[in-house]
């Protein structure tokens, strides 16, 4: 599983954090979620897309990311839970290129 392998950008406006990057097939990446202030309370909304569409993405609660087995699906449409702390990105079957986009607020 590679962790860190990209990094949030931070728009120039609002809370919204953007990560772009390749996936290899099969690859795991898990993109810890930029902390939470009093200012950012939570994550309002995940955006996503890829140039592939067996991109799998998931959010999990746990502090331990990079150990926990705890993780869930998030679906197009699906409403996020605001305290995730990482998301999780898996690779379909060929390299892929991917971005996401996380509004918090």
């Amino acid at each position: 599983m590679n962790e860190n392998k990209t990094e949030w950008k931070k728009s120039l406006y609002g809370f919204a954090y953007t990560s772009e990057f390749e996936l290899a097939a099969n690859e795991e990446v898990i993109l810890k979620m930029p902390l939470v202030t009093p200012n950012k309370r939570g994550v309002n909304d995940i955006a996503w897309q890829a140039d592939r569409d067996d991109i799998k993405i998931y959010g999990t609660l746990s502090d331990k990311a990079s150990s926990t087995r705890i993780w869930q699906e998030i679906m197009p449409y699906d409403e996020v839970n605001k305290v995730i702390t990482a998301i999780k990105v898996v690779g379909g079957a060929a390299e892929a290129n991917i971005c996401i986009r996380v509004i918090l607020n």
